[in-house]
């Protein structure tokens, strides 16, 4: 992590730590209101089927998108002239996760990397970024207000998965990331590995309920996955030390170790994470419509102007992925 921040990036910091104290007092009253441990099947037919992956997808490539029709983003469609004519695009976004999507406490805004990808989509319809209603949303309700079609647009740190795509459509990867693990400076953990020789009280590992994080957590049969609502509430179970860890995306956790003086990230990627944005399984054409402006945001350097902005300084020099199409 780069020694010189930012003035913008500290008011950030502020802000998110502001939003975690205020997270840890609600825990604090509600605890039992949140699920802690994820459900085991135990073979009696009783936990829920995994969805099946879409047979168009390719488990080798899931980021492979449907190509624009038209790069020049004057497309039409249905889909996309009712969004035109309602005025804005609704958005689930992230309001607790430091640099892609977190409430800034000083202007009462919700910011990071993710609404910016937000705006890019907004500019293009509408000729400006600010016609957009950021709906904040858990990782569990991404899919649904997909599929109820109370949102039209998600983005907020989604894995581009198969058994996703059979639920709803995404766009090309927006970025790269990959699922890594965060522990306690003094807690001599160097990699996910080092917890076989934990018992099973000691080696619970938080991660957000309905994620592909959650998923690979449960995948190690030496952890215990504590499942919660958000990731905020990950960390407050991690600063009381109710959990060992935290494993999640790097991107996701470079923000809580931002947090936590007493937090480093350790180990080797546990899986890539490719982010797509997420759009209606029938809204085929606003599909094509958003991988035009991604086309666009690669090529003329918003794209690249967005990262620097927000996740250079902690995540290190890249570029924007490579689009691919089925």
């Amino acid at each position: 992590m780069s020694g010189s921040w930012s003035s913008s990036l500290r008011r950030t910091l502020v802000a998110v730590s502001t939003f975690a104290l205020l997270a840890s007092a609600c825990a604090e009253d509600a605890q039992d209101d949140f699920p802690t441990e994820t459900v085991v099947d135990d073979g009696s037919g009783s936990a829920q089927a995994a969805p099946e992956a879409d047979p168009d997808c390719s488990e080798e490539n899931p980021g492979a998108s449907f190509a624009p029709t038209d790069t020049s983003l004057q497309s039409t469609s249905p889909d996309i002239e009712q969004i035109k004519s309602d005025g804005k695009l609704t958005v689930g976004v992230a309001q607790d996760t430091l640099l892609f999507g977190y409430l800034d406490a000083a202007s009462g805004s919700i910011e990071g990397f993710d609404v910016e990808m937000a705006r890019l989509v907004s500019t293009a319809l509408f000729g400006s970024p600010d016609r957009i209603e950021l709906i904040p949303i858990q990782s569990s309700e991404r899919i649904p207000k997909l599929q109820s079609g109370e949102l039209e647009l998600v983005v907020k740190t989604m894995t581009i998965t198969c058994e996703r795509w059979a639920e709803i459509n995404f766009s090309t990867v927006y970025y790269d990331a990959q699922q890594r693990l965060l522990v306690r400076t003094d807690s001599g953990i160097t990699s996910i590995e080092d917890f076989a020789d934990f018992p099973a009280e000691e080696a619970k590992i938080c991660a957000e309920e309905d994620t592909t994080s959650i998923a690979n957590v449960s995948e190690f049969d030496y952890l215990t996955p504590v499942a919660v609502p958000s990731v905020a509430e990950c960390l407050v179970r991690f600063q009381q030390t109710s959990v060992a860890g935290i494993s999640t995306d790097d991107t996701i956790l470079a923000g809580l170790a931002a947090q936590d003086p007493f937090a480093v990230i350790v180990g080797d990627q546990i899986s890539k994470e490719p982010y797509g944005l997420g759009t209606s399984k029938e809204n085929v054409e606003f599909t094509r419509f958003v991988n035009a402006v991604l086309e666009q945001a690669r090529a003329d350097g918003s794209w690249q102007e967005a990262y620097d902005k927000w996740l250079a300084d902690t995540l290190g020099p890249q570029s924007p992925p490579a689009a691919t199409y089925r």
